[in-house]
């Protein structure tokens, strides 16, 4: 069976991810969710550029984590998209996966940047078909251990 190509986010499921970060911050620049929403759902000679939901959810976290968008709180927004593009695609997040793997995989992306596989194979490692009860350990409620963001999206949370 080959995979799936994914399904992509819409701008207002995009937004409702997003709307219950903590702290409710403002968004400065629509444009960046809206490069977000287009970029993973593009196509070019009738492909899809970014195949599969993996692919799908590291274009949306890498967009929305590398351009700052929002007044503070940009990384828990965007870790808040990424699990909305999985849940959409009938993936959760493996009960196994630390916050801290997935702090250290935002650092990486805000950073430097790495490629959108890598960010992809993180994610498939993270993932498993069809939803689970409960939440990953830190993981499906923020970026990671608790914290606000900041650290990984470099704004300050506030």
């Amino acid at each position: 069976m080959t995979p799936s190509p994914g399904h992509p986010i819409d701008f207002p499921t995009l937004l409702q991810a997003t709307a219950d970060i903590p702290g409710s911050p403002a968004i400065d620049d629509y444009g960046v969710p809206l490069a977000a929403v287009h970029r993973h759902g593009a196509h070019m000679l009738n492909q899809d550029v970014y195949w599969g939901a993996h692919l799908k959810a590291a274009a949306v976290l890498d967009t929305l984590l590398r351009h700052p968008w929002l007044e503070h709180s940009q990384a828990d927004a965007a870790w808040a998209a990424t699990r909305a593009v999985l849940t959409i695609n009938g993936l959760t997040l493996a009960r196994d996966v630390k916050g801290s793997e997935v702090l250290a995989l935002m650092r990486d992306i805000a950073g430097p940047g790495i490629p959108l596989r890598d960010i992809a194979r993180a994610l498939r490692a993270w993932t498993t078909e069809g939803t689970a009860e409960g939440t990953a350990e830190g993981a499906a409620e923020g970026p990671a251990d608790g914290t606000s963001g900041g650290a990984a999206d470099g704004t300050a949370a506030g």
